[in-house]
């Protein structure tokens, strides 16, 4: 940079501020990145370079000058009396060690700090009054957010009342654990809906839905980790966290006090070796100086805080090379191409496939057979390519020939307006038929044991099934057929098949595989109706005064079962005996009081007699509120083996804690 110019300066400077402002605007305000974190942070860097180079081609609304992004919504705007700061960056443990210096020198001695997992979420901002939730908020800029209240009341882990009559502010971050995010993208991909590039984004977008009831499906979580302006008797970060822990607010406990930097060189190394294995997301640690008053007085820039700095993980990837792109058909007819790859090792696990989405995706990416790509996992999570080696493309590579023709059933591919994704709309596609099966026997739908993809593929290459009435007429002479399918596993599978239609009809509901239909919304449209007939029945307008269930889910219910193809399916499952009428409770005041009746549960460890989700059930059909996260509002946490941090802050609440064997006297 010493041989560069002032005009060269300005020049490069100018266009990374314009590219920069692009990226926040597709990152912040769209929930829709458009490169990599650590592409953004690289080139942000480089013009902070050229700005302390050349301090004369700062320009007021210079990125470098601004926390956040900009407020363009259709929420109520929320004025940070306390600006949201953002947080600067450090890439190595050389910066690191230059930031620890650079505090010492500012107080005059070596100071203590409080490490925290830096969370791939969304801030936000939560103020209390007399001890009651009044107002949840966005960073937005840092000086103005938006007014997220309604949404805030559906997150489970934010209080909405303290034990404490405190008026307080609260800060920390929004987020989507690694399991949500996963379901919420295979939903919808499968609905050809565009995914979410990662769970910050994922999370973002949720919380930022002007329909509540979005946000309440989405099943967001928080960690809380700033108290502003706290009281006297708070004089560190650690105190602050402990106390808020205390007040009922979810904290992350893997938090620790530390007195040297040595230290908190051994907690990276400790959470970069750990964080594949966190439920949720990190792309960093957060280092800050744990005395109170010492933050205030090395105080703050115009956009970052003195006192603490986020190392950021450098980005895991591998190169590798892609030898074929595969189209598969979902169940909905979507059909999306994956490129599969020489294998490589990636967060622990080897990856050979990376789901492109949809032709947009690909068009954008420009992935060709023989390209030599960079893949990494977005979120920790999903196999993703981040971008093509230019330099390493084969002079023969040409673009890839989008299909035209379903590669099932060899029908024509439509591309319907508002949606990313080519789809099939051939009833009778093989493969949207086995995908159709297979989720009707999965756990959450029919749940009949036994019956998993490879069997469904091979019932449809021998033309035993059609649809899944077909599963209901088999015989044991149609299963020997099978490859590898002997005496046992046929008798198994066929009491499976039998057991399955004694279930309650929002298994077969769910079953269906009706779009924007889950689980939750068929429990809860069965509990109205009570049973096939009325369900088939229902207007639009019947199904969606049903609490939580939106015009979405309504228009989808009424439409599907508008077909006469559906209506004929639905009339064989009856002729085949299978159950037709709501099993369960209608609702809580319907349920006779027992041990778990209005109780908020929380499950936590390795469960013996039961799986996680058997449980769930069999305790909100005693009308129990199962949540995920610990509070002050929790009645009971259930534990099973290897029991981690929610036991430990059920133990400091003082919640009544429960082995599996107790909470099992209680359900019989």
């Amino acid at each position: 940079m010493a041989d560069l110019t002032l005009n060269e300066a300005k020049k490069e400077a100018a266009s990374l501020r314009k590219q920069l402002k692009e990226w926040a605007q597709a990152y912040y305000v769209k929930d829709a990145p458009q490169v990599e974190d650590y592409v953004y942070d690289q080139n942000y860097n480089r013009l902070l370079e050229l700005e302390q180079q050349f301090p004369q081609i700062v320009t007021p609304d210079s990125i470098t000058q601004q926390v956040g992004g900009e407020i363009d919504s259709e929420f109520t705007k929320v004025v940070h009396e306390v600006p949201m700061l953002s947080m600067g960056d450090v890439f190595s443990k050389e910066e690191l060690t230059e930031f620890d210096a650079r505090i010492q020198r500012q107080v005059g001695h070596s100071v203590a700090y409080n490490v925290e997992l830096k969370i791939d979420g969304l801030s936000l901002n939560l103020e209390y009054v007399d001890g009651e939730l009044k107002r949840a908020s966005t960073r937005g800029n840092g000086l103005v957010g938006e007014d997220v209240t309604a949404n805030a009341r559906y997150i489970a882990d934010i209080p909405q009342k303290l034990p404490e009559k405190l008026t307080i502010e609260v800060r920390g971050e929004c987020y989507m654990d690694k399991a949500a995010f996963a379901q919420l993208n295979q939903e919808r991909d499968e609905k050809g809906e565009t995914t979410f590039a990662n769970p910050r984004n994922a999370a973002a977008g949720s919380l930022r839905q002007l329909d509540a009831k979005v946000t309440k499906q989405r099943n967001l979580s928080t960690f809380i980790y700033t108290w502003v302006n706290p009281p006297a008797n708070i004089t560190s970060q650690h105190q602050a966290i402990t106390k808020l822990d205390e007040l009922g607010f979810h904290t992350n406990q893997t938090g620790r006090k530390l007195a040297n930097l040595d230290q908190v060189f051994a907690f990276i190394d400790e959470y970069t070796s750990k964080r594949d294995n966190l439920l949720y997301g990190i792309d960093g640690i957060v280092i800050k100086v744990d005395d109170l008053n010492l933050q205030n007085e090395l105080g703050a820039t115009v956009k970052i805080p003195r006192w603490e700095i986020a190392y950021k993980f450098p980005p895991e990837e591998q190169e590798t090379v892609v030898h074929e792109i595969k189209w598969t058909v979902g169940r909905t007819g979507v059909v999306t191409p994956t490129a599969i790859m020489d294998p490589v090792q990636i967060a622990g696990t080897t990856v050979s496939h990376a789901v492109l989405h949809n032709v947009d995706l690909l068009k954008q990416k420009d992935v060709r057979i023989g390209d030599t790509v960079m893949l990494h996992k977005a979120g920790d999570i999903i196999p993703e390519i981040s971008q093509v080696v230019l330099a390493k493309r084969p002079k023969d590579a040409v673009l890839y020939e989008i299909p035209t023709k379903c590669p099932s059933c060899k029908e024509d591919l439509i591309h319907l307006p508002d949606e990313v994704a080519l789809r099939c709309v051939n009833p009778s596609c093989p493969a949207q038929i086995e995908e159709g099966i297979t989720h009707f026997a999965s756990r959450q739908a029919m749940n009949i044991d036994g019956l998993g993809p490879k069997i469904v593929a091979q019932l449809i290459t021998n033309g035993l099934v059609h649809n899944v009435a077909d599963l209901y007429h088999l015989q044991a002479a149609d299963l020997a057929k099978l490859d590898h399918f002997k005496d046992k596993a046929i008798s198994n599978l066929l009491v499976a098949i039998n057991n399955s239609k004694h279930n309650s009809v929002e298994l077969l509901l769910t079953g269906l595989g009706i779009d924007h239909v889950g689980a939750k919304a068929a429990r809860l449209i069965a509990q109205k109706f009570k049973n096939m007939t009325k369900i088939m029945q229902a207007d639009v307008q019947e199904v969606a005064t049903i609490d939580t269930i939106g015009m979405t889910i309504a228009e989808s219910l009424t439409t599907y079962f508008a077909q006469k193809e559906v209506k004929e399916l639905v009339t064989e499952l009856e002729q085949s005996e299978v159950n037709m009428n709501y099993l369960g409770q209608t609702g809580p005041s319907d349920i006779p009081d027992n041990f778990f009746k209005n109780r908020t549960v929380v499950l936590t460890g390795t469960l013996v007699q039961y799986t996680r989700s058997e449980f769930t059930q069999k305790l909100q059909a005693l009308g129990a509120k199962v949540t995920s996260s610990v509070s002050g509002k929790t009645d009971y946490v259930i534990y099973g083996k290897d029991a981690g941090s929610k036991y430990d802050k059920a133990q400091k609440l003082g919640v009544k804690l429960l082995t599996e064997e107790e909470a099992i006297a209680q359900v019989k």
